[in-house]
């Protein structure tokens, strides 16, 4: 319960920066682009498009969250997202031939405008934030988000957990990928991969709670770490 509690009032403490629109700087301390977000699009909103969009959400937020784990600042954060661009499409590209899609994807690292957005008791105003966004097929159905920097994609706001990330001890070695350092009103540089799959099956769909959650001691360090600079 203790815990439970910690990671409420660390979450709702991000809340501090983004009480203004856009990108530009708000409080001196906490500024609205110190937040990388993650936004998974999905082809349409059939029942198959929604589970394949879930099905690239898990396997994208499991490969990369670790790495997101180990950066300190929004710079190092920016080199993590901008150098993960290949490895995401290639995630979700080799989904949807799994799962006999023919669509195609696209990766962007670019400043988008997101309307209001709550994440449990967490909200975010609308307004330009920096984003890894991933578009399936068309873009047309229904949207799924969560935040790269400071790395809660695997808070599930649900149960108040977080993923166990196995994470590892050592240092990643540095991108090689830069993107420009700066504010959203500055537009960053911007890196697009895309690609149509041909027509595969036969991969064994992911359960939905494939990633399992639990309270992990090293993510509410990290909360604490980057909330104390």
């Amino acid at each position: 319960m203790a815990l439970t509690t910690a990671a409420g009032i660390i979450l709702l403490a991000i809340a501090v920066p983004v009480l203004g629109p856009g990108c530009r700087h708000q409080e001196a301390v906490y500024p609205n682009c110190s937040l990388i977000r993650l936004h998974v699009v999905s082809n349409s909103d059939s029942a198959s498009d929604q589970n394949l969009k879930r099905k690239i959400r898990d396997e994208i937020v499991a490969a990369v969250s670790p790495t997101f784990m180990e950066t300190d600042n929004i710079e190092e954060a920016r080199l993590v997202a901008g150098a993960s661009l290949e490895h995401i499409h290639d995630i979700a590209a080799d989904k949807i031939k799994a799962e006999g899609k023919n669509y195609p994807v696209k990766v962007e690292l670019d400043c988008f405008p997101f309307p209001t957005k709550h994440y449990g008791s967490f909200i975010l105003p609308a307004g330009d934030y920096e984003a890894v966004r991933v578009t399936i097929g068309r873009g047309a159905g229904a949207n799924w988000w969560c935040v790269l920097f400071p790395p809660l994609c695997f808070v599930d706001m649900t149960r108040m957990a977080a993923v166990d990330l196995q994470l590892d001890s050592s240092k990643k070695e540095q991108k090689n990928k830069a993107l420009d350092q700066g504010n959203c009103s500055q537009t960053p540089h911007t890196a697009v991969l895309q690609t149509t799959v041909a027509n595969s099956k036969g991969d064994t769909p992911l359960p939905e709670d494939r990633v399992a959650v639990e309270y992990r001691f090293k993510i509410l360090d990290f909360l604490q770490h980057f909330f104390s600079d």
